[in-house]
């Protein structure tokens, strides 16, 4: 039997001073607070010429960094000056590296662990013939609705649940973390994070989980996965009917914003120089949600704030910002 989990504190200096202090190149003060439930791996990133079986490509370039949705969205929002928390499940090995990586990037961390199960892990290959990624949810898979703590949900404005390794869960697991985040007052949104999440589970099951979720961050290829259709405007308009709000991500294009019984709206990305896609969703959510918290009628600027960083999201490599 595995032990039961267990909260270790991270070693790291305060957050935030008596007179606020400087995280990631910003100033943090006070204002809206931000609560991340998600997935925090280990990555491998490869970027390589090979683009068929059984090739080797002695000069690619292969690094290591920190990955997973829920890390990357809660670190975007720390870079961005937000007072943000997350909770997410690593290996015990790992609690200390993963804490203090976050806690630079101005992040609170609230890491359970099992002794039992390692640290999830991601592998994403960037070639001419495009990307492709590969996880193994591991510990973050494992992440439940009773191990985010009642005095966080109680003091956080909006909780972010992301993540295929916690959604791949299934509609109940779901509907339970969506239940927890709603327990204490606070918005929620809700990034669906992978198609063959959405596949796995049914579009329908994760639908009906989805009832007190404000807002919803499908990618183009989730959204039509999710809304049951290949016209884009079809499905989010079908989206709508399930969550109020939905912004669809589109890549180069931008994004796009459904509201219940509106007509959509286009938001345009500036040109970019992309040097690695992974994690840019992560990146748009946090950038809307920073914005959106403070003006929730204002959806178009705050769509505006998540494509401006995503787009500083496309020049870096990895998922994260830089600190």
């Amino acid at each position: 039997m595995s032990p039961s989990p267990e909260r270790v504190p991270v070693p790291s200096r305060p957050a935030v001073g008596a007179d606020g202090r400087r995280v990631a190149g910003r100033r943090r003060g006070r204002g809206k607070r931000f609560l991340v439930v998600g997935d925090v791996l280990d990555g491998v990133l490869v970027e390589t010429t090979v683009t068929t079986v059984g090739a080797h490509d002695p000069a690619a370039l292969i690094r290591h960094q920190p990955a997973g949705a829920g890390g990357g969205a809660a670190s975007w929002l720390g870079w961005l000056g937000a007072e943000v928390d997350l909770v997410a499940r690593v290996g015990v090995d790992d609690v200390v590296r993963h804490g203090r990586a976050l806690t630079d990037a101005g992040v609170r961390p609230h890491l359970r662990y099992d002794a039992c199960v390692p640290t999830g892990a991601l592998v994403s290959v960037r070639s001419t013939a495009g990307r492709t990624s590969m996880s193994d949810p591991a510990a973050s898979g494992d992440l439940r609705a009773d191990d985010v703590g009642d005095d966080l949900v109680s003091r956080a404005d909006i909780v972010h649940l992301t993540g295929a390794a916690l959604l791949g869960g299934g509609p109940a697991r779901i509907a339970g973390l969506v239940a927890r985040a709603r327990s204490g007052g606070a918005r929620v949104s809700l990034d669906p994070s992978s198609t063959a999440v959405v596949r796995a589970v049914g579009a329908e099951d994760v639908l009906s989980a989805l009832t007190g979720v404000d807002v919803l961050f499908p990618n183009a290829a989730e959204a039509r996965a999710l809304g049951g259709a290949e016209d884009l405007p079809e499905a989010l308009r079908r989206l709508t009917e399930a969550v109020p709000l939905v912004v669809v991500t589109t890549g180069a294009d931008g994004a796009l914003v459904g509201r219940r019984g509106r007509a959509p709206l286009r938001v345009t990305a500036p040109a970019t120089t992309v040097v690695d896609t992974t994690g840019a969703g992560d990146a748009f959510a946090a950038g809307f949600l920073r914005a959106w918290a403070t003006d929730r009628v204002r959806v178009a600027s705050a769509a505006r704030e998540g494509v401006r960083v995503a787009s500083l999201a496309l020049g870096v490599v990895g998922a994260r910002p830089p600190v």
